[in-house]
């Protein structure tokens, strides 16, 4: 009887254990829906703010200030720094909610690169920092892949690196990626692509690598004081680039500037979506890939 009556008691914890992870689940799912239509919601009216704001600003009639004009003006930078933040939730909540399709094309790599530095070019201008991109001779000239995705992913980084970099410059290399340098957790197959870019910018602790990663994370809050930022852009791209059977991974050291990393298959296929078999885990390749494997 004792053994009945100890079956019965694991048997009844199984099943709270089970009804708790439906539950957790349930929550999670309805926090990302939640997420998803409140950023429809805030966009709305923010929406209003931006054009009227920007209608000031432009001043047409001439019959404002300067000072009323330059405040319209930070009213519209304000209200687009928030627009881009809930685009970022919204995003994120999303891509949590499995709710993202994959719309795989082939992209020319000389395309992508001439998007880029139409894009960052003005920005390290702005700031006096060189602006270099390479792409190695063997690098393929075309992905097959989702395009705008990708370009998000890259713009990310590249502003990333952008905004904590204050005198140097930043790089996008664009080369094959070793199969031995490829994180475990990248599901891709056959050849992978590495865009790696690199700042001289502030750089970030080892031990706060790892976090960089995280929804609402800065790697310090002094950093996010002095240079403002949403902290969401690098979760999104370690999501995206793993929907794309990717990965991101990061190495840094204080002062030192910054390597981001994003490592794509030349060939996206649908059978990624699926989960693949838990692998045992490799040997890590320095304490960077080691943490970005581990997400």
């Amino acid at each position: 009887h004792d053994i009945e009556a100890k079956n019965l008691e694991i048997e009844q914890a199984r099943q709270e254990l089970e009804d708790r992870a439906r539950q957790l689940s349930l929550a999670a799912k309805y926090k990302s829906e939640f997420l998803a239509n409140m950023s429809h919601e805030l966009r709305t009216p923010l929406n209003s703010l931006l054009i009227l704001a920007q209608l000031l600003a432009q001043n047409p009639t001439r019959n404002l200030s300067p000072k009323q004009v330059e405040y319209a003006g930070v009213i519209h930078s304000a209200g687009s720094d928030l627009l881009q933040l809930i685009n970022d939730i919204l995003d994120l909540s999303k891509i949590e909610a499995g709710k993202v399709d994959i719309n795989p094309e082939t992209v020319p790599l000389p395309h992508l690169l001439e998007y880029v530095d139409a894009t960052f070019r003005p920005l390290t201008t702005q700031k006096s920092l060189d602006f270099t991109v390479t792409t190695a001779p063997d690098a393929p000239h075309a992905l097959h892949t989702d395009d705008s995705r990708l370009r998000q992913v890259l713009r990310n980084l590249l502003s990333n690196a952008v905004k904590f970099t204050e005198r140097g410059g930043v790089e996008l290399r664009i080369e094959p990626a070793a199969a031995t340098e490829v994180p475990a957790g990248a599901t891709g197959r056959g050849p992978m692509v590495a865009f790696r870019v690199r700042d001289t910018g502030i750089g970030i602790p080892e031990r706060q690598l790892a976090s960089v990663f995280g929804a609402f994370q800065q790697a310090d809050g002094t950093t996010s004081r002095k240079y403002g930022g949403t902290g969401l852009g690098l979760s999104i791209s370690r999501e995206i680039a793993q929907l794309l059977g990717g990965a991101v991974t990061a190495e840094s050291a204080p002062g030192r500037g910054s390597t981001f990393t994003l490592y794509l298959p030349v060939r996206w296929s649908t059978y990624e979506k699926a989960p693949l078999p838990e692998a045992p885990p490799a040997a890590p390749h320095g304490p960077a890939a080691a943490a970005a494997a581990d997400h």
